[in-house]
């Protein structure tokens, strides 16, 4: 991935699809939990491991969404966006106070997240995706099933973070770990009309037989999301 490209995938971070009806009405709902310790067990059951699943998913979901997000935003933002959001991160990033520089960034994931999700509404949308080579829309789907596939992992550990954290909360061995447990399952949370602003225009994307079908489990494997 290209410097520019590593710079913009941060900008998304984790992040959650909270647009259930339009996933519902495309077939991403009823998910079964394949993550431990989320959806069906019980809470007294929690172990260290199903910590560390947990986290790691969420770590999973983050780098499809991050690294998507921003394949995305680069296919299909103007050229100024582009560089104005670059320049707002360079400068964020410079920020020594680390709450100031936190309110920055999720500042700048918000402001992506709505740019994006104006163009995938719009005539300029339409016409950048109808110029496309055959390469570059398949490498755009790709971005895009990767996107919702991380979106969907995020959907299952939103789903069973509070049964997580109740039982890591009622197991003396594991409350050293709730604090990060619980810093994970909020940065999940906090995140979720951002990455409905994407998934939305995604979902009508694929409806309109634009891009290829999304995922329709967290269990499926990513798509190799290539430079456009």
């Amino acid at each position: 991935m290209k410097k520019t490209s590593v710079a913009l995938a941060v900008l998304v971070g984790s992040t959650l699809f909270a647009a259930a009806p339009a996933a519902m009405a495309f077939g991403l709902g009823n998910i079964t939990s394949a993550i431990p310790g989320v959806g069906g067990g019980s809470a007294a059951a929690v172990s260290a491991g199903d910590i560390d699943a947990f986290i790691q998913t969420a770590n999973d979901a983050n780098l499809m969404i991050s690294t998507s997000s921003s394949h995305i935003f680069k296919a299909l933002a103007s050229k100024e966006d582009i560089a104005a959001l670059e320049a707002r991160l360079a400068t964020a990033n410079a920020i020594a106070n680390t709450a100031e520089k936190e309110a920055e960034l999720n500042k700048i994931k918000s402001d992506e997240a709505t740019i994006v999700q104006k163009v995938l509404a719009s005539k300029e949308g339409e016409d950048k995706l109808s110029t496309m080579n055959k390469a570059q829309m398949a490498s755009f789907g790709n971005a895009a099933f990767t996107f919702m596939l991380g979106v969907l992992k995020d959907k299952q550990l939103a789903e069973g973070s509070t049964a997580l954290v109740s039982g890591v909360s009622s197991n003396p061995m594991l409350i050293p770990r709730l604090g990060a447990l619980k810093d994970v399952a909020s940065s999940v949370s906090s995140q979720l009309s951002n990455t409905a602003k994407i998934g939305e225009g995604l979902v009508k994307l694929a409806k309109a037989g634009k891009i290829t079908a999304l995922p329709t489990s967290a269990s499926e494997k990513p798509k190799k999301v290539d430079e456009i």
